[in-house]
């Protein structure tokens, strides 16, 4: 497991130096508490979020995937690496975040309330790793490009599902009075979990499109 994810650090060391400073901008500008703060933790989530995507890309650009057979490695540790790779990358940016909060902490008028601290934190777990809960199967299943095709279209598709909804809810009271009674500060301590849980439980469905894979 070791020697597949120093791979992955070579293969992606020198292409992403500019990212640790990209990394440092974000992470001071969330723990900020301004009005952008959400918006610059989950747009370096998502940027870290494509690590382990654009390790996939590299690996099926190179053939990797044929080579890598010749290994005594099995796929459910080919695939785990993909995984903890994405996580690690995911706390090192929670981190950034965290180090940051921690120094304006002690700057009045600066940093993040208790709340903002916690929503932000939140934001960004969720918005971290669910691309990737999506993305690591549908790569492996489907190849890098047409991941990415299957991604919008799923995007597009709830968007409109959820757009249909929210306008009809005046005219369904049960679907009004369901919307109207979401606890919002529940469902948002609720959905790092929720990512949490569903990354977990698509790494025996991507195993199996590996192992049903011809590479």
């Amino acid at each position: 497991m070791k020697g597949l994810l120093l791979k992955d650090w070579y293969e992606i060391r020198y292409q992403y130096r500019w990212f640790l400073i990209l990394l440092a901008v974000a992470g001071f500008s969330s723990a900020t508490g301004q009005g952008n703060a959400v918006f610059w933790g989950c747009y370096m989530m998502i940027l870290v979020a494509m690590i382990p995507l654009n390790t996939m890309g590299y690996d099926e650009k190179s053939g990797w995937q044929k080579y890598s057979r010749c290994f005594p490695v099995s796929s459910k540790h080919l695939v785990l690496e993909k995984y903890l790779l994405g996580v690690i990358a995911q706390i090192v940016a929670v981190g950034v975040y965290l180090i940051f909060s921690a120094i304006f902490y002690f700057i009045p008028g600066v940093g993040t309330t208790r709340e903002q601290f916690f929503m932000i934190l939140a934001a960004m777990i969720t918005v971290g790793i669910f691309p990737m809960a999506l993305m690591l199967p549908l790569n492996i299943r489907f190849g890098m490009e047409k991941a990415r095709v299957y991604l919008i279209f799923f995007v597009i598709v709830v968007s409109i599902a959820v757009g249909a909804m929210l306008s009809g809810a005046e005219d369904l009271p049960i679907l009004n009075n369901f919307i109207a009674g979401i606890n919002l500060d529940m469902l948002i301590r609720l959905l790092p979990l929720i990512s949490i849980v569903l990354l977990a439980a698509t790494y025996p469905l991507s195993v199996w499109f590996y192992n049903k894979k011809e590479w």
